[in-house]
């Protein structure tokens, strides 16, 4: 999964484009996690807004700098789709419907059964259920327009982008690589970032739930300082009641979707059972302890590998999994 743009030959890296951010990752061993190399860029407020690019000079003019930087010229690319601009929903297909016909299927149901909120949609899906009375798949559908922006984007800046992927399925990879969850675990993701919480619940190893929560922050009070390894520390310079409040807000919301697929998806049968949390924000731990009081399931948090990155870095390791066909 997800959205392929071409083949590859050479070995791929992976690349992160959010509003704030541009994260890069060269695996040299994927299956031991060992890493090439690294880098990261803050980028100025507006480039990127909510998913859209709008300002595309002054953002090739930084990827550029990036890709001499980082010395990727060339190389093949695995990228993101914005999480804000992802649709994920359940949908159900026929029973008689053949696993090669599906994606047909889909695409003759589109306005029909299946209403997306744009008109050129870029899919996939995963096969959630499947028995006599119903078959049903969790659909990743993306605007074919956005994904050109991004893929044109990154081909201008001289590089050569083969996959768009999601962000939760990326984490997932590497909780998974970690050993953190099991098959019968209904393992909460979540991803607390400067610009917004990405939520989502795998069951089976498979992506049952995904929410999209903006962090109402102001972009200006986050300051960025260089590190030794070569990433950035990220530290909260305004009032630390208002940022304390404000992830205060996202957990209760946080616990409202935890009820919800317990007493709603899965009528009071099961529910989140583990939580794994990750993310760049500087109170994970602040966030960790809150968690584990609210809602009296084990949260864990990812241990760093040999590489030593920080949490910042885990979409990305995950991101550079998807060759070793983990999920």
């Amino acid at each position: 999964m997800l959205f392929n743009l071409g083949l590859f030959n050479k070995k791929r890296i992976n690349l992160i484009l959010q509003d704030h951010v541009i994260r890069y990752l060269d695996y040299r061993h994927p299956e031991d996690l060992d890493v090439r190399g690294t880098g990261e860029r803050y980028l100025p407020e507006g480039l990127i807004h909510d998913g859209l690019i709008a300002d595309r000079e002054t953002l090739l003019t930084i990827l550029e700098e990036c890709v001499a930087e980082w010395g990727i010229k060339g190389r093949e690319v695995q990228f993101l789709i914005p999480d804000s601009k992802l649709v994920i929903r359940k949908h159900q297909v026929p029973t008689n419907q053949k696993d090669e016909e599906i994606k047909g299927y889909l695409y003759m149901e589109l306005g029909n059964t299946i209403h997306l909120p744009f008109e050129d949609p870029v899919f996939d899906y995963v096969l959630l259920d499947t028995n006599e009375e119903k078959r049903e798949i969790l659909l990743f559908a993306a605007s074919e327009r956005m994904v050109h922006d991004y893929s044109s984007l990154l081909t201008d800046a001289k590089l050569k982008p083969v996959v768009a992927d999601a962000s939760c399925v990326a984490l997932y990879r590497l909780i998974f690589m970690k050993d953190l969850v099991s098959e019968k675990d209904h393992t909460l993701c979540l991803q607390f970032d400067i610009p917004a919480v990405q939520l989502s619940i795998f069951h089976h190893h498979k992506p049952y739930f995904f929410n999209h929560l903006k962090m109402e922050t102001d972009y200006k009070s986050w300051n960025f300082k260089q590190h030794s390894t070569g990433v950035q520390r990220i530290e909260w310079q305004g009032d630390s009641g208002y940022i304390h409040g404000l992830i205060e807000d996202k957990l209760v919301e946080i616990e409202r979707i935890v009820n919800y697929y317990k007493f709603t998806i899965n009528q009071g049968e099961q529910g989140v059972t583990k939580v794994v949390l990750s993310g760049e924000l500087p109170e994970l731990s602040y966030i960790q302890e809150r968690l584990s009081s609210k809602l009296d399931v084990p949260v864990l948090t990812i241990k760093p590998s040999d590489t030593l990155l920080p949490p910042q870095f885990d979409v990305v390791l995950g991101l550079g999994l998807k060759e070793v066909q983990l999920c």
